[in-house]
């Protein structure tokens, strides 16, 4: 299998998981900084270009993963499904919900497979919540989540029109996270504002966020960038029909596990589980998904539905009145 990657930020993990694939072959890489082509070069001697969509024009392949900001996503996701590029696209989706749906209709228009990475569905802990919750624990009734990350210097993180600030670009890996494990969102309220940095102001850096599931579930959230990133951490906290379940650890990457089941209290279960940052297991999962035509654990049009929970949050607070998702 030929792939490519689009964007040397993040894109150099998925380039060092590919690598780790034998039947996968690295062919060439895009990305605008001279020291990030040469760094791939030197890791992989595959080609490299500065621009994703003179790769896409110029070389044969069979899927690409897209690593750069959002506002390039639906550009690059058209570009590559119109030669027949399968594509493993960097989360957010989009900037806008009619962005993720162009990117869904392109990809289904030529035939071709989108998968958006949110990788944290396919940590160990997030996939045996899920196993649980179908078995001893039961449905999830209530959830409690702290997930608040650290500095971030970059202007299109901050942009509206692009990353749409901490809300939308990365604590969207907690809300799918919820999604994934208890379903549609009905209803999102949410407080917050622009508390720890005045000069990207007036977008929303922190937000204390509470979701009402179509199931009747309900889960409260603090979001945003609210810390540093020496100590930040992450925490989910899931009371379910049948028990109760815990994981937490360093941010975006948990490792403790406590579980309890309400016919048993006083024998929790707990364990401490090896560092996995779930770059492998997705792009491996992505790899398989392309070889095999089977549909991807993130298809674009879930991952749109966390996009317009994440825009929603931000309305709520904008307007201080609870919003619907966007369906």
């Amino acid at each position: 299998m030929r792939v490519g990657v689009i964007g040397l930020g993040i894109g150099k993990r998925h380039v060092q998981s590919y690598l780790a694939l034998s039947d996968v072959d690295l062919v060439a890489v895009a990305d605008l900084d001279p020291e990030r082509r040469a760094w791939a070069v030197e890791r992989c001697g595959c080609r490299t270009y500065e621009d994703g969509e003179a790769l896409l024009e110029a070389e044969k392949l069979d899927a690409v993963s897209l690593c750069t900001p959002p506002a390039s996503h639906l550009r690059l996701t058209c570009a590559a499904a119109q030669r027949g590029v399968h594509v493993r696209c960097a989360k957010p989706m989009a900037p806008t919900l009619e962005d993720c749906d162009a990117m869904v209709e392109v990809c289904r228009r030529h035939e071709v497979l989108l998968m958006i990475a949110q990788k944290k569905r396919f940590h160990p802990l997030v996939q045996r919540v899920k196993e649980l919750t179908s078995g001893p624990l039961g449905p999830i009734r209530w959830a409690v989540v702290k997930y608040a990350l650290g500095r971030v210097g970059m202007d299109w993180f901050w942009d509206e029109a692009d990353g749409g600030g901490p809300i939308q670009e990365n604590s969207i890996h907690a809300v799918d996270t919820l999604r994934y494990l208890m379903g549609e969102v009905q209803t999102v309220m949410a407080t917050g504002g622009n508390l720890f940095n005045p000069d990207r102001a007036p977008q929303v850096d922190v937000a204390a966020v509470s979701l009402q599931f179509e199931t009747g579930a309900v889960a409260a959230l603090g979001l945003g960038q609210a810390t540093e990133w020496a100590c930040a951490d992450e925490h989910f906290f899931f009371a379910c029909e049948g028990g109760e379940a815990r994981f937490s650890g360093p941010f975006d990457n948990a490792v403790r596990w406590w579980m309890a089941l309400r016919s048993k209290p006083g024998e929790p279960e707990t364990e401490e589980i090896a560092p996995d940052d779930c770059f492998d297991r997705e792009i491996g999962h992505f790899v398989e998904c392309v070889r095999n035509g089977t549909e991807p654990l993130v298809t674009g049009e879930s991952a749109r539905n966390s996009v317009a929970v994440t825009l929603a949050i931000k309305e709520s607070i904008r307007t201080g009145q609870a919003v619907r998702p966007a369906t």
